[in-house]
């Protein structure tokens, strides 16, 4: 390559002032291409999302242009971060795919799920160059998919910031502490909907009440599809007083409860990546994960597994942490340096230079 490695990188996910997994993702990986690339990485948003620039721009500290229709430059590489191509163009395309589950069938809105299908479809079936995977998980779901897609797939795994810890909150202001008041807590964060397997693990929670009193459990996250039935759960539940959802966390009060908790409960049916488990990780928590999907390939080791289907495999996962603590500490040392954004910012540099050649 004899010109400067220029990128458009698509912001779409952060025009939301609480940004999802996508949105963390979106953030860090522009913070690190820009200590890479400086200014030669520019964060570009689609005319329809134009009006919500101020936004993004608050999360980037950076100024955002808009994305046009069709980029004529063919130096330039487009990258779009959340499963879609936003625009056209002569130069080189790649797009980060997070998950199949719309493919799956199930744990999503129908509507929703048909018209992800349809944008991700066109996606596989165009002149992308570069594929980029968060996981291997992922990316044999792709292939298993869209078998053609199998020379185009680069593996390039997330970040965690384990440097810049947020301030906690003062006790008064604590919600996670102010809930508690000293009793053990189990804690979920993420979309409160059917993919989490929330009713199971709250099944799991009220095996667990029998011989632990005092335990409560804290769900955090927004609501997501058919959370309908999670709260009706909750609402018959003969311990219902101690399930407490406490909607989305502020980052300090998510750091408290990932530093206090008994256990993060994240036996899931479906996991593309899993960022609670590096959140988790890094403070050495106990961690309960499904077996499949991408959740043992990035825990690894350090969580214990269980079978999702059944609430008691679960809660015989979490009784051996009551009774026993923590038997699967993370050797930060070495594991920060396999999850950092630094990391996944130069791996995905490797991938827009490699675009080049399959133009």
């Amino acid at each position: 390559m004899d010109y400067t490695l220029k990128v458009y990188l698509d912001c779409s996910p952060l025009t939301n002032t609480q940004v999802s997994g996508i949105g963390v993702y979106n953030k860090n990986l522009f913070a690190s291409l820009k200590n890479e690339l400086h200014d030669d990485v520019l964060p570009v948003l689609k005319w329809s999302r134009i009006k919500k620039a101020n936004i993004v721009e608050e999360h980037l500290s950076a100024k955002v242009r808009a994305l046009p229709p069709f980029l004529f430059n063919k130096e330039i590489v487009y990258h779009g971060t959340d499963h879609k191509l936003n625009t056209r163009a002569r130069g080189p395309k790649v797009v980060t795919i997070h998950d199949m589950q719309p493919f799956t069938g199930k744990w999503l809105d129908p509507v929703f799920a048909k018209k992800r299908v349809e944008i991700m479809t066109h996606v596989f079936k165009s002149d992308v160059q570069r594929i980029i995977a968060i996981s291997q998980f992922t990316k044999q779901e792709i292939i298993k998919y869209f078998p053609e897609t199998i020379n185009k797939i680069d593996v390039v795994y997330h970040g965690h910031n384990f440097n810049n810890r947020p301030v906690a909150a003062k006790d008064e202001n604590n919600v996670i502490k102010n809930i508690a008041k000293g009793r053990p807590f189990l804690f979920f964060i993420g979309n409160l909907e059917e993919r989490k397997n929330l009713i199971n693990q709250m099944k799991a929670f009220e095996i667990m009440k029998e011989r632990h009193k005092d335990l409560i459990f804290i769900l955090s996250g927004r609501e997501g599809f058919n959370y309908k039935e999670i709260a009706e759960y909750i609402s018959y539940s003969k311990f219902k007083n101690d399930i407490y959802v406490t909607g989305y966390l502020s980052e300090a009060d998510k750091d408290y409860a990932m530093e206090n908790t008994a256990c993060l409960m994240f036996a899931s049916w479906y996991e593309g990546f899993g960022f609670p488990l590096l959140e988790a990780l890094s403070t050495n928590t106990n961690i309960i994960i499904s077996r499949g999907s991408a959740l043992d390939e990035i825990g690894k080791e350090y969580c214990y597994q269980c079978n999702p289907k059944d609430p008691s495999d679960i809660a015989c996962s979490v009784e051996i942490i009551m009774d026993k603590g923590n038997l699967k500490k993370v050797n930060l040392d070495s594991w920060k340096s396999e999850w950092s954004w630094e990391k996944c910012a130069s791996e995905t540099i490797k991938v827009y230079k490699k675009s080049f050649d399959y133009m």
